[in-house]
């Protein structure tokens, strides 16, 4: 017969050994069921019916309409370039409905669904570097010309009679983007994802000499590498790289051609949580920025674009299935 003490070392080492193993164990979702999406209705979608999108509460994940592309560039924590892929899981849509466990945060969902792509479209993948066309984001031979950003002050309280700002949130995978529209335009707020931070947009003032519309854009507190995936999210035609050497955050500030910024809105809606739209909006037409609104813009920051071949980073897709498996 064991004696006593050995018996407690025995069960000290299952304890720990089992410990380990619980943590070493990958995230997932308590339960998740998947399945493929209905077409989209247009009417629906203009009737703010369509299930498209993300939603997140403190233990359930719903995310509708989503492209096998756009769940493996969130898993991943990818940008849209960073994805090797066939072109087939750009259109193959897919509703998913999972109960996150007691415990685990929200900000754990990309890894869970790293498991779930995994265990029911038996994803795999390598990664890879290649090289690729891309633009080199560099500073002028005179220097940039950006302030640095300071620390913003608190909202002062609206004038009497002033009537509230209008404010949405939208739920995504990272946090909330949070919209509001002001006397100065309308401000996006973005937790992370391809562009963290804060960007104000202004429309397009009424023209009467038939001159062409520009739309202009600011970021408060942007750095150089946050701007460079900014440029890359369809404003431009390539990935862009930080290759300017400047650290710290700026004010910055940029003015896109009315087609520039249809485009870009076209890129982010194909690349983002509603990618599912790609089939019913026509393709961005992007374009070299030289002689653009935007060239214009950067070397007033100091700045160009540079063409060039760099190495990047990939995930490559090996294997994904179709059909996912049964829920």
């Amino acid at each position: 017969m064991l004696t006593q003490h050995v018996r407690r070392i025995i069960l000290c080492f299952l304890l720990a050994a089992g410990a380990v193993s619980a943590q070493s164990a990958p995230l997932a979702f308590e339960v998740a069921t998947v399945k493929p999406s209905a077409p989209l209705d247009p009417a629906m979608l203009r009737g703010g019916k369509g299930h498209i999108g993300t939603r997140i509460d403190a233990a359930r994940v719903d995310i509708g309409t989503a492209t096998l592309f756009r769940l493996i560039c969130t898993a991943y924590r990818l940008k849209p370039y960073q994805l090797s892929a066939p072109d087939w899981i750009k259109n193959a849509t897919f509703d998913i409905q999972a109960k996150i466990p007691d415990g685990v945060g929200a900000d754990k969902v990309p890894e869970m669904l790293q498991t779930l792509l995994v265990d029911r479209f038996g994803l795999k993948l390598h990664h890879d570097s290649k090289e690729q066309s891309v633009y080199a984001l560099v500073v002028l031979p005179g220097g940039a010309k950006m302030e640095h950003s300071a620390p913003e002050p608190p909202a002062a309280p609206p004038a009497a009679g002033t009537p509230p700002p209008m404010e949405m949130a939208v739920p995504t995978i990272q946090g909330d983007v949070k919209l509001s529209r002001g006397e100065k335009g309308i401000t996006v707020e973005m937790p992370g994802g391809e562009i963290a931070g804060k960007i104000r947009v202004t429309p397009p003032a009424p023209n009467n000499k038939g001159m062409p519309m520009r739309i202009h854009l600011e970021s408060s507190g942007t750095t150089m590498k946050t701007f460079a995936e900014m440029l890359s999210v369809g404003v431009v035609d390539r990935p862009v790289v930080d290759k300017t050497g400047l650290t710290g955050a700026y004010e910055v500030a940029i003015d896109l051609s009315e087609d520039d910024a249809m485009n870009a809105a076209k890129a982010a809606v194909m690349n983002g949580p509603m990618g599912a739209l790609v089939n019913i909006m026509p393709p961005p037409g992007l374009s070299d920025p030289s002689g653009s609104a935007l060239s214009s813009s950067l070397r007033n920051l100091g700045l160009k674009l540079e063409p060039t071949r760099l190495p990047l980073d990939l995930l490559v897709v090996d294997h994904i299935e179709k059909t996912p498996t049964e829920n």
